[in-house]
């Protein structure tokens, strides 16, 4: 009799394990999924941000958008458009357009976070600039990317966040999908 109640039990334990396996991939568990709208809602708050250049050169970048950014033959990388105000102090002239760039997202273990690194400028597209200016608006789009992109947290996780079924989670790797991009846990 009790050969047969550990043998049940054993069943029994095996299939709650099993279950709950199932259920974490069946519910989505095996990862966290974020939407471009989400990372654009969570990015927008830190913007409008303004730079100036030795007096000369006002920067302002507003509204970030983000997408997904796929290069034939590399991985895909999240991207961010702006829209970009140039204010010349000299001229009192103010020129608008489009800046955008794209990273890499990554996930840091220690501080539970994902942040953007290889942060680059992909695009500038401003009507009427001088042809003078292109040089510094690059390094200024630069500069606030290194400030304000990099060296910040997209989205950092509670301890209950990656934790499920009392067993922690282990952030593997982030892809970068159409939609958005997802966490995928071990």
């Amino acid at each position: 009799m009790t050969i047969r109640r550990y043998s049940v039990f054993t069943l029994w334990a095996v299939s709650l394990v099993l279950a709950a396996g199932c259920a974490s991939n069946l519910l989505g568990l095996s990862e966290i999924k974020f939407s471009h709208a989400e990372l654009t809602e969570r990015l927008a708050k830190r913007f409008p941000l303004e730079k100036s250049v030795a007096g000369l050169l006002d920067v302002s970048l507003t509204r970030p958008r983000v997408d997904a950014r796929e290069e034939a033959g590399k991985e895909a990388r999240l991207a961010a458009t702006f829209d970009v105000q140039i204010k010349l102090a000299l001229s009192h002239k103010t020129i608008s357009g489009i800046l955008s760039m794209s990273g890499k997202p990554r996930y840091d273990a220690p501080s539970r976070s994902i942040f953007i690194s290889d942060v680059r400028v992909d695009t500038i597209r401003v009507d009427n600039m001088p042809d003078a200016l292109s040089g510094a608006l690059a390094r200024v789009a630069s500069s606030i990317a290194r400030d304000n992109i990099e060296d910040k947290p997209l989205r950092t996780f509670t301890e209950a966040e990656l934790t499920r079924f009392g067993l922690t989670l282990n952030p593997q790797r982030i892809d970068v999908r159409r939609e958005g991009i997802a966490l995928v846990m071990k």
